[in-house]
């Protein structure tokens, strides 16, 4: 199984997530996993953590996966970690965001 690869735009924030989420949603629609790649230097807020979290779920829900290209990078995870998505993670949270690594 050959996951689909989406390219997000460097700008993942609420003014452009409702293309975000439509791009994705498509890509969950027609194909079985879908691999995030997010750009290294985005912006992100918290609508885009948001949209990821449930795209994770609704992707559970439907018997696909979600994975990104690489772990979180340290803009992301600040985002996770103002929004307390940091705090008590479970392991598959972890291992989805960071890679089973451990946050620097």
């Amino acid at each position: 199984m050959t996951p689909e690869i989406l390219n997000l735009p460097p700008s993942l924030s609420i003014r452009g997530i409702a293309t975000v989420h439509e791009s994705l949603l498509d890509a969950l629609q027609m194909h079985k996993a879908v691999t995030i790649d997010i750009p290294s230097d985005a912006h992100t807020d918290l609508s885009f953590i948001q949209l990821i979290e449930a795209s994770r779920v609704y992707a559970r829900a439907n018997g696909k996966y979600i994975t990104l290209t690489k772990p979180a990078s340290p803009g992301v995870v600040d985002t996770l970690r103002r929004g307390g998505f940091l705090t008590n993670m479970d392991e598959a949270s972890r291992l989805f965001w960071l890679h089973g690594k451990e946050i620097q």
